[in-house]
């Protein structure tokens, strides 16, 4: 086993490298970060000490470095008490875990060890979530279609890689669902999954207004999922100038001369994912999306179909969710065959989504537990629908109807203006520029 031991006044080297020799490591002492991370990537040591002592934070730069790299071995930082802030610094962004200077031999090794059992178990369980495929992901993602269980077999697949992911598919399909199962069969699983509606908020990453207030700290969000995975949902919605700061966080290629694909280069070890209402070539058609960032964020692509498309996933989905009401509320519940198959038959426009929280509200109401065709409003109020499959009672079409065209006779009235007609409106740029996007006026 090769350790590194990137040392600022060589202190370890003499303390340090005899005792850990003894012991049958082979240590390779060095003082210049820059050399020592060259060494690192190119040799693929997996086992690092690194002392913060360095002048302008240079041990903390090389942490850095490495983790944005690509780097997963075990990384030790060493310090003294003008270190701590570095330290905390250090852990907050992937170190594995800190020794106090001086450091004891004995106490390095038994750090070492700790530390190197730790990535064992964890590339054991890693690697046992990549050869149990698709199986893997059912407990999260209910699939009987053939269509969707090819889907999970390419997801299984990908979670076992640190590649971009992007997830497309209508509202309510599971995009979301599907990378949290990918994450959580990866070797990240024991990581952060941190989530960012970008519906939300549109200009998360990008500056608002002339005075370029940034809304949010991107380099908090890093450091949330460090280690982990970042979700951004309908990443589509997000304004042009937050697809740019984002497009210059991320780096075409990894600096360690690896081609395999684009990687996150960020001053955090974070696997990107996202998903998208629309393929990722209407997208860039209708200028949603960047085509920058298309490339970076989509090396692996998972298109989810409607439900409606995928009718044989109904009767297992019907029966997962009332599995999950059952074992809540402790009375057995069942439906009848007439039921499911008006469930079968319905379009499901909301998908899965809809699907749950119909079959979720009827469990929950019923006051005998088997449930019929008419424990569903929806089964019944479609048999009084009209032509298109959508009641002439339904309010929300009605009502998103009336707010676009309020919204485009404000944008009128004010030429165009985006910022005066949101004034106009009394509400929030940020709330105007998501019912562009949701509405398709953008």
């Amino acid at each position: 086993m090769r350790v590194l031991l990137l040392d600022a006044d060589e202190s370890l080297k003499h303390s340090v490298a005899p005792y850990l020799e003894d012991v049958g490591y082979e240590v390779i002492g060095r003082r210049d970060p820059e050399a020592a991370l060259l060494e690192a990537q190119a040799c693929g040591i997996r086992t690092i000490v690194c002392d913060l002592a360095f002048p302008n934070e240079a041990g903390l730069t090389f942490l850095r470095r490495y983790r944005a790299g690509g780097g997963t071995g075990v990384v030790l930082v060493c310090g003294g008490p003008n270190e701590s802030a570095q330290a905390s610094a250090a852990l907050r962004e992937g170190a594995d875990g800190f020794l106090r200077k001086p450091a004891l031999p004995e106490e390095v090794l038994m750090a070492l060890r700790q530390t190197e059992e730790r990535e064992r178990l964890r590339h054991e369980v890693a690697t046992l979530r990549a050869t149990i495929g698709s199986k893997g992901l059912e407990p999260m993602v209910v699939a009987e279609d053939s269509r969707m269980r090819s889907i999970l077999e390419i997801a299984a697949r990908a979670a076992a890689s640190d590649q971009a992911v992007l997830i497309t598919g209508e509202r309510g399909t599971g995009k979301a669902l599907l990378a949290r199962a990918m994450h959580r069969f990866s070797r990240r699983g024991d990581g952060a999954f941190v989530a960012i509606d970008c519906n939300a908020t549109p200009d998360f990453f990008g500056t608002e207004g002339e005075a370029g207030v940034n809304p949010a700290d991107p380099q908090s969000v890093w450091r949330s999922a460090s280690r982990g995975t970042l979700l951004l949902e309908e990443v589509e919605s997000l304004t042009p100038e937050s697809q740019g700061f984002l497009v210059d966080r991320l780096g075409s290629f990894s600096p360690n001369g690896r081609t395999s694909g684009p990687v996150l280069v960020v001053d955090s070890d974070v696997r990107l994912m996202a998903t998208a209402e629309k393929a990722v070539g209407r997208l860039i058609d209708e200028g949603l999306l960047r085509p920058e960032l298309a490339q970076r964020i989509g090396m692996t692509t998972l298109d989810l179909p409607p439900l409606r498309d995928r009718r044989d996933d109904v009767p297992a989905l019907v029966t997962h969710f009332l599995q999950q009401v059952a074992a809540k509320t402790g009375r057995p519940i069942s439906i009848t065959p007439q039921a499911m198959a008006a469930l079968v038959a319905y379009s499901w426009p909301g998908n899965v989504r809809e699907l749950r929280q119909v079959v979720e509200r009827a469990a929950v109401l019923s006051p005998s537990g088997k449930l019929d065709r008419t424990d569903f409003p929806v089964l019944v109020s479609a048999g009084r629908s009209n032509g298109n499959g959508v009641s002439e009672f339904a309010l929300k079409p009605q009502v998103e109807a009336f707010e676009r065209e309020i919204i485009l006779r404000a944008l009128a009235a004010c030429g165009g203006t985006r910022r005066e007609a949101a004034r106009l409106l009394r509400i929030s740029l940020r709330t105007l520029f998501y019912k562009l996007r949701r509405y398709g006026l953008a």
